[in-house]
């Protein structure tokens, strides 16, 4: 296993690159050497765009640029060597554009401030004026413009005031339900402002489809670990599915999900249709607070003697069996599926559900044009404020370039984004923008490296699946070429096969780009043996910090 080619790939001056780079395998030193590569072919270090997502990893790729420019640094490997002499062979570039005292004009930025730069170069494109700062904690501003929106219940626009007098309705009159509901949802809105704009009308069956599909890629996979496991344990579907519609057929009162088996007395399969029937499969195995159910009375449609009585049991039992046998999860994964079969929503929504998610959708575009306005007198935003902001600077149409989006067309050759797996719609949108007057051959180029089995910025709505669609499709016109990094430079032997045994098997087996799931990417130990590792189960906090504190004590012993 050698990952010497990706390497060599991911470094090259003139390719479009996407490369995953798991934990330890070195991705800080490679972007530095393929920005230091890119420099040997530009005129001016302006051409060069670093993008990375938090204010350290910007400070870091910086000083290590700027380490490998310094030509009085000494080596400490054979591979700083090989990066130390490409600093010094730029030795003449550097000195010319006055790098060592002006570092400032390596565009190495935060996402976020980038966003920002864009918004206050044209303020008038951006349709907001100057920018305010972006603020950490924009709570209580989305609270305001929550409040102010559902104001205009009295005083209001007809169709506004009309929409908020449904959603009262709809939760009983308990305004302030509604209110943290808005709050909520501001804080969520680069999942739905782009499809939601006011411009574009809502399609109720472009919605079905959209809600049909994701329900029924959810019920293949349930499905598939229900059906999967009962075969496992040599259960018989029909014999189940009929000792069901037995109970169903027995029960003494409603039988709720139970009575889809009465008409159609048959295993379900996993089509969308199906969806009732499993969950009255799910009812006839689970108890009420949703625990696999370990007996069947007379209540539940299974009088003593009775065959389904007979059946329902010994599919306990046969899956008790090979859970002995399995791992000590199988229940567990088994019994998760049903619950989950049963939350799953109906992929039609009934006329009342249709008319509140309509207003819904009027009273959510209203506040978020009220949020604009609490920004604009806080002098303050949030983070997906700036990103719109930057959008709309560069111009939202396609065919409509702004004179910021010539300006960094003829300015920009090459891009580079770091932690690319962290990248959520607008940032997308941002990178099709930039490269969006780009041509094959034209010289420019796009690198983007991250890992996507360590995303954590599902609070920030990325979308671990952009990397997914970026490896496979590209990004706009720009065609990327998949390299993937394997050696760990950080971890001993045992460390890394421990995770590669332990951890790869939770990841998924196969790669969903809509639902996020993403494959494991096993790693090679460079550094040798040495380590160990010890696992806690079920331990308290109290008795994983004294465990910590006691491997502690003996590595410095």
């Amino acid at each position: 296993m050698t990952d010497d080619e990706a390497r060599l790939l991911a470094v090259d001056p003139h390719r479009s690159v996407l490369v995953q780079a798991p934990a330890g395998s070195g991705k800080t030193t490679l972007l530095v050497e393929r920005f230091l590569r890119l420099l040997a072919t530009v005129n001016e270090p302006e051409e060069i765009l670093a993008i990375t997502f938090t204010r350290k990893a910007a400070a870091e790729m910086r000083a290590r640029v700027l380490r490998f420019l310094d030509p009085d640094q000494e080596a400490g490997n054979a591979h700083d060597a090989r990066v130390l002499a490409l600093g010094r062979s730029l030795a003449d570039r550097v000195l010319a554009w006055g790098l060592r005292t002006n570092p400032s004009r390596l565009l190495i930025r935060t996402i976020d401030s980038f966003n920002q730069s864009l918004a206050r170069t044209m303020p008038v494109a951006s349709a907001l004026g100057p920018a305010p700062a972006a603020t950490e904690h924009p709570e209580r501003l989305y609270r305001t413009a929550a409040r102010r929106t559902l104001e205009q219940l009295d005083g209001g626009s007809a169709p506004i005031a009309a929409a908020v007098r449904r959603l009262l309705a709809w939760q009983d009159n308990r305004l302030q339900s509604v209110e943290d509901l808005l709050t909520e949802l501001l804080g969520t809105r680069e999942q739905w402002l782009r499809v939601l704009q006011p411009a574009i009308e809502v399609d109720r069956a472009a919605l079905e489809a959209d809600l049909a599909l994701i329900v029924q890629r959810r019920l293949e996979a349930l499905a598939g670990i229900v059906s999967g496991t009962l075969a496992d344990a040599n259960v018989d579907p029909d014999a189940l599915a009929a000792a069901v519609a037995a109970a169903a057929r027995a029960y003494p009162s409603e039988p709720g999900d139970l009575i889809e088996f009465v008409a159609q007395p048959r295993f379900p399969s996993d089509h969308l249709s199906d969806l009732p029937l499993w969950c009255g499969l799910a009812q006839a195995l689970l108890t009420k607070q949703g625990k696999l159910r370990a007996s069947w009375t007379a209540s539940t449609g299974c009088p003593p003697g009775s065959r389904q009585k007979q059946v329902l049991l010994d599919t306990r039992r046969a899956l008790d069996a090979l859970a002995d046998e399995a791992p000590d999860d199988l229940l567990s994964a088994f019994t998760d599926a049903l619950n989950d079969l049963r939350e799953l929503p109906a992929h039609r929504y009934q006329d009342p559900t249709w008319e509140t998610l309509a207003a819904l959708i009027e009273v959510m575009r209203a506040a978020a044009g009220q949020l604009d306005v609490v920004f604009a007198e806080a002098s303050r935003s949030d983070f997906a404020w700036l990103g719109h902001a930057a959008l709309r600077a560069l111009g939202s149409d396609p065919d409509n370039y702004t004179d910021l989006l010539l300006y960094l067309d003829r300015r920009i050759q090459h891009i580079l984004v770091d932690e690319f797996q962290d990248t959520n719609s607008a940032q997308f949108d941002l990178l099709r923008r930039l490269t969006s007057g780009w041509t094959p051959g034209d010289g420019r180029t796009l690198f983007v490296v991250g890992d996507p089995m360590q995303s954590i910025y599902r609070f920030r709505e990325a979308e671990v699946g952009l990397f997914l669609e970026s490896r496979d499709v590209g990004i706009g016109g720009v065609t990327l070429t998949a390299a993937t990094l394997q050696r760990n430079f950080r971890s001993r032997a045992e460390i890394v096969d421990w995770v590669n045994a332990h951890v790869g098997p939770i990841f998924p087996a196969t790669e969903d780009i809509a639902a996020g799931a993403v494959g494991y990417t096993p790693s090679q130990a460079t550094r040798g043996p040495g380590g160990h590792v010890d696992t806690l189960v079920t331990a308290s906090s109290a008795a994983e910090a004294d465990a910590i504190g006691r491997l502690l004590v003996s590595a410095l012993a």
